[in-house]
């Protein structure tokens, strides 16, 4: 990734967090890519704080009670490095996409939001189905690969793909067509 400078077309660009909940510790047995993730977007959070910049956070609110992302389970909660401050949106999800039968699109209309950096998990699930529409809703969309990790799949071929493989995969896949990738640092810097 180039590490050059770089400068937001807008002075608000809004920070989503999507699904930074405890329940990704407790998804599924496969690997997941990035063990640092939860840092590196604390680290943009607060940057994103001291601006002053828009900071949406998204929740997952499962449909299946068996689920670790639903409101019933015990993890159901945001991870503690990236619980959301009083004044902060918090908006809950029932699927993949962010903007699936929530206001998300009005709210950001509403508030001139035209510029959104991604972070999250999963980057091959939920950061990809909201990227792929905010990409179509005409949104300048950017992504932070290390604070999005991805994790690993068993393909229905029966070849195991690892978390930094499909880590990769799909940002090959994001890259220049749906999304702008950027370091943490550039993202602070610009």
């Amino acid at each position: 990734m180039d590490n050059s400078s770089f400068q937001f077309q807008t002075a608000m660009p809004a920070l989503l967090i999507i699904d930074w909940q405890q329940a990704i510790d407790h998804f599924g047995e496969l690997a997941r890519s990035h063990p640092e993730a939860e840092s590196a977007c604390s680290d943009l959070l607060a940057y994103w704080r001291q601006e002053q910049r828009p900071v949406i956070h998204i929740r997952h609110s499962s449909r299946f009670s068996d689920s670790p992302y639903h409101q019933s389970s015990p993890w159901f909660d945001f991870k503690t490095e990236l619980e959301p401050m009083v004044g902060e949106l918090v908006l809950s999800k029932r699927e993949n996409c962010a903007f699936a039968q929530t206001e998300l699109e009005e709210i950001l209309r509403a508030r001139g939001v035209e510029e959104l950096v991604f972070t999250g998990v999963l980057l091959n699930n939920s950061v990809d189905a909201t990227l792929r529409v905010a990409a179509g809703l005409g949104f300048k969309s950017y992504l932070v690969p290390e604070c999005c990790p991805a994790q690993a799949i068993d393909s229905l071929s029966g070849e195991h793909f690892t978390a930094e493989q499909v880590h990769d995969i799909f940002l090959s896949n994001l890259a220049d067509e749906y999304c702008q990738l950027l370091s943490a640092e550039q993202a602070i810097r610009g």
